[in-house]
């Protein structure tokens, strides 16, 4: 089963989630039993990336959702219609992925972030 994605029409380009720019990133929360299951998605431009991924954190921890995965995908803003109509479930390049840990902390997110 697949999860909707967010901010797609029919007729145009996936939005960021925070403004009207394209997204050309996704951060997803994947479930722990069978990874690359999304539980939830957030699509996101270059600008509002950092935020997607803190609230994907943020909405996992809530969650107490241990063991599961945070994966950051490159999306094509304008594929993503075409793709999510035909039930194309991976449509992205997955280029960073994190466990979450208790605490819902990321192992070696939060050093990079602050280096």
């Amino acid at each position: 089963m697949s999860v909707p994605i967010p901010n797609v029409t029919p007729a145009g380009a996936a939005a960021c989630s925070a403004c009207t720019r394209e997204a050309f990133f996704q951060a997803r929360v994947e479930s722990p039993a069978g990874r690359g299951h999304a539980l939830r998605r957030v699509n996101a431009c270059a600008s509002h990336l950092v935020e997607a991924i803190q609230a994907q954190r943020a909405w996992a921890e809530a969650r107490q959702l241990t063991g599961s995965w945070l994966t950051v995908l490159a999306i094509d803003p304008y594929a993503l219609p075409r793709l999510a109509a035909r039930g194309v479930a991976d449509h992205g390049f997955a280029f960073y992925s994190v466990p979450i840990r208790a605490g819902g902390s990321l192992d070696g997110w939060t050093a990079q972030v602050n280096a």
